[in-house]
């Protein structure tokens, strides 16, 4: 039987790959961070939530649903804010202010929408988590068979479908060069479109796995953005399966280390455990600005 530890782990582990991902796909169509990214997370969580709170019946069952709904959020904050400023010139910095103000936008509909749902049906709707919905197969839960499951088929099937598909290999192409994508008749902006939807889904599911591991609140996802995050900025913001990896080990590091701290006997540290992305995307930045991924190619120049 698998001790709590390496169950968190593997559960945080996942939700923080998924959700960087996501990022990184966004990021590498407009070149800005998006910082309503953490909202998608919290839709995805409390579309779980609400079925589980309301009908009482399994998160599980709703698993398209979140990554569904997520998804056209995500490509409504394209089409109608991103898109057009960009269009119009707008710089960079713009359009990251843009994205704050769409994750002030739904966090304020989440909120009505929690408080409303709260009265109207009397259930809780803010710190809530969803254990007690979830199951176990041979004494493992399945949030945790998801997490690993959802880490491994997102690395095989982003990867079929980037280098062996028409759509994927299109979508890089408009990514990597949209001026020469655009001359060789790719429809660039419907390629952004797919992109952003993909990076809602992948959140949508992140928040899903969220809800039945950790509380969720209207907050939640603004409060993981640092891990998100840190995440992709240790992957390579430029590199989709770099952050994979990246999630994979900051994941780690938030769950390991205030374990460690705790096992030294310093547990009043671990409420401080939300600097920990902070500090990871600190080192990353003054060491290694382009991520692990670049230590790939320094290691080949040195080989030669």
């Amino acid at each position: 039987m698998l001790d709590p530890l390496t169950i968190n782990t593997l559960v945080y582990s996942g939700i923080a790959a998924m959700s960087s991902v996501g990022l990184t796909l966004t990021y590498l169509t407009t070149r800005v961070p998006n910082f309503a990214h953490g909202s998608f997370l919290t839709i995805g969580a409390y579309v779980a939530v609400y079925w589980a709170q309301i009908l009482g019946r399994s998160p599980y069952e709703v698993i398209w649903a979140s990554a569904l709904l997520s998804g056209c959020v995500a490509v409504i904050q394209y089409k109608l804010v991103l898109a057009p400023l960009a269009s119009r010139g707008s710089s960079s910095t713009y359009l990251m202010i843009a994205t704050l103000t769409v994750a002030f936008f739904i966090f304020g509909v989440m909120s009505i929408f929690a408080d409303y749902v709260g009265r109207v049906y009397r259930v809780r709707t803010n710190y809530i988590a969803l254990r007690s919905f979830d199951f176990q197969i041979l004494s493992i839960p399945m949030v945790m068979i998801l997490s690993i499951s959802s880490v491994v088929l997102s690395t095989i099937l982003l990867y079929i479908f980037l280098n062996k598909t028409k759509l994927g290999i299109a979508m890089r192409a408009s990514i990597e060069n949209p001026s020469l994508a655009q001359v060789l008749g790719i429809n660039v902006d419907r390629m952004y479109t797919l992109a952003w939807f993909i990076s809602g889904a992948l959140g949508g599911l992140a928040g899903m796995m969220y809800a039945l591991w950790l509380p969720v609140t209207t907050t939640s996802g603004d409060e993981f953005l640092p891990t998100i995050f840190a995440s992709s900025i240790l992957g390579g913001l430029s590199s989709i399966f770099g952050s994979l990896a990246g999630g994979v080990l900051v994941g780690m590091a938030n769950s390991v280390i205030p374990h460690m701290i705790a096992v030294l006997g310093f547990t009043e540290v671990i409420q401080y455990r939300p600097v920990i992305p902070l500090l990871i995307m600190s080192i990353v930045l003054l060491t290694l600005p382009s991520g692990i991924t670049s230590l790939r190619w320094r290691w080949g120049r040195e080989a030669k």
